[in-house]
């Protein structure tokens, strides 16, 4: 139900998707589809809500597939996981670029997709041993700027179609781990 309802939100738009389109489409009665989701914007909560899950497992999969890797690689690997899950899921994150369009439990869901990515990022790159002696603070800091990088980058990608999950990660490695690196050298 859910990933039918991606679908049709995506390519129909928020307002112009309907409930008796997604119910057809998913093979059950429309009023079965608000018994489990309320309202079009409790579906519309639970399609983003479940894309959340999927980002943060493919984060937390990320930071923790290679621990013994080098910071700059280990770092290298979430950015790329980041932008892979973009491109797997290009339906979900176009509904996230429709925010504005996004009204109380969606509006929120998006929220904590933010917040839980930028705490998975902040909770990795405290893993490193250059981070773990800066004060949490910095650190969260310093992993909202870098899902912000990602997050306009991703934007900038879906108008620009071409640029690759591995040539967004270069990007944002290296405009962003210049800056970082720092923090092994202090």
């Amino acid at each position: 139900m859910l990933a039918v309802a991606e679908q049709v939100f995506s390519a129909r738009g928020i307002q112009a998707a309907t409930m008796d389109e997604i119910a057809e489409l998913v093979g059950v009665t429309k009023p079965l589809i608000y018994d489990y989701f309320g309202s079009k914007e409790g579906l519309l909560a639970a399609t983003i809500e479940r894309a959340r899950g999927q980002l943060l497992a493919a984060l937390i999969d990320s930071w923790v597939a290679q621990p013994a890797a080098p910071a700059r690689d280990r770092v290298r690997g979430v950015v790329h996981a980041f932008f892979s899950f973009i491109d797997e899921h290009d339906q979900a994150f176009a509904l996230l670029r429709t925010e504005g369009a996004l009204i109380g439990e969606a509006s929120a869901s998006v929220e904590r997709i933010r917040q839980q990515t930028a705490k998975a990022f902040a909770e990795g790159l405290r893993t490193l041993p250059a981070f773990e002696a800066l004060e949490p603070r910095r650190v969260t800091v310093m992993a909202e700027i870098l899902i912000g990088g990602c997050e306009r980058l991703a934007v900038w990608r879906s108008t620009h179609p071409g640029t690759t999950a591995d040539e967004a990660t270069d990007l944002v490695v290296t405009t962003i781990w210049d800056g970082l690196a720092f923090v092994g050298d202090a």
